[in-house]
């Protein structure tokens, strides 16, 4: 699912502030000072539409991050974030238009799993909404479905090759002010944005009486992160804030939220698309080294053989290193 850059959000520009240890720079999440520094920058220019594509394969690339020590929360400098909108707002991403077939069966798995938390459901908003397949398994699903996404021309093929409505632009939305819905999404989208708990409250104002808000967000705390390290696949340019449990317990009530369920995400991806993913260097991480026989590139005779052997054969997958956390009002459950 595309990034949504949060309307409060500044963006990315190259940082020429020093990290030492002797900075205070508050957390984005719990805002406490005990934050230090702890991965420098790993790009030499500034950051380009390109560099926030969802199907970017450039594993370990991020922006300069910072770690609170009292809560988990990982980030980047806010010197890192000053265009982050404008940058998404020109984002064109062709593969994962090529890729909708297998993206469409996450977004009926995540549909159905909402509705199995509020069957009674009518309306649904996806915020981040990329190219509108979640809004479209919704409306399948006899939803009043919308969506809002920041990218022109993610949003412009919802609506043209899906059909669907989805707003381009930053959320809140103008086009949806006083709008409320059963379930609102923010599916991979927590990660891309500099004030999460901002962006958690706006969710939560959108939700209408006994509503759920369904949050999908990479786990930092996971077994996946924890062998993979640097070269985990969420860690990437575009996105910049990373939760373990505490992080995202305590954003998720500094927001005014109560968590009702926790599951793990599933992902549907095509075989050719994984193997590519393999091949660009993931299975060299430190704990994983000798693991595997695919080739040293995506362009590699061994990966290509592999890719023209299984085709657009799709296959599920449980990494078990995202959550998906359903929420509600904290004054409707108490």
């Amino acid at each position: 699912m595309a990034s949504q850059a949060h309307a409060t959000q500044p963006a990315a520009v190259a940082s020429t502030v020093p990290h030492t240890e002797a900075r205070v720079v508050a957390c984005p999440v719990c805002a406490s000072p005990m934050t230090s520094a702890r991965t420098a920058r790993r790009l030499a220019r500034r950051l380009h539409p390109d560099d926030l594509r969802i199907t970017d394969l450039r594993y370990g690339t991020t922006l300069a991050l910072r770690h609170c020590r009292a809560c988990g929360f990982v980030f980047a400098e806010a010197e890192e974030l000053a265009e982050l909108t404008a940058l998404y707002g020109a984002l064109i991403d062709p593969e994962y238009e090529a890729s909708e077939d297998a993206r469409t069966l996450q977004m009926r798995w995540l549909v159905e799993r909402a509705l199995a938390v509020r069957p009674d459901a009518r309306s649904l908003l996806d915020v981040g909404a990329a190219s509108g397949l979640l809004v479209l398994e919704a409306r399948r699903r006899g939803l009043d479905a919308v969506g809002v996404e920041p990218s022109r021309a993610l949003a412009e093929r919802a609506r043209v090759a899906h059909g669907v409505e989805v707003v381009q632009g930053a959320f809140p939305h103008p086009a949806l002010a006083g709008r409320q819905f059963d379930i609102v999404f923010l599916a991979d989208v927590l990660e891309h944005v500099a004030d999460p708990v901002g962006l958690l409250r706006a969710a939560r104002d959108a939700l209408a009486l006994h509503g759920v808000l369904v949050v999908v967000t990479p786990d930092l705390g996971s077994l996946a992160a924890r062998m993979l390290r640097g070269r985990w696949w969420h860690f990437r340019l575009a996105h910049v804030g990373y939760f373990d449990h505490h992080s995202l317990v305590a954003a998720t009530s500094r927001a005014g939220l109560a968590w009702a369920l926790e599951a793990r995400a599933r992902w549907f991806l095509p075989v050719g698309y994984l193997v590519e993913r393999l091949a660009s260097g993931l299975l060299r991480a430190p704990a994983l080294r000798g693991m595997s026989s695919i080739g040293r590139s995506p362009r590699s005779p061994t990966t290509r053989r592999v890719i023209s052997a299984l085709g657009g054969r799709v296959i599920q997958l449980n990494l078990r290193d995202s959550f998906v956390v359903f929420l509600r009002r904290r004054e409707d459950v108490a």
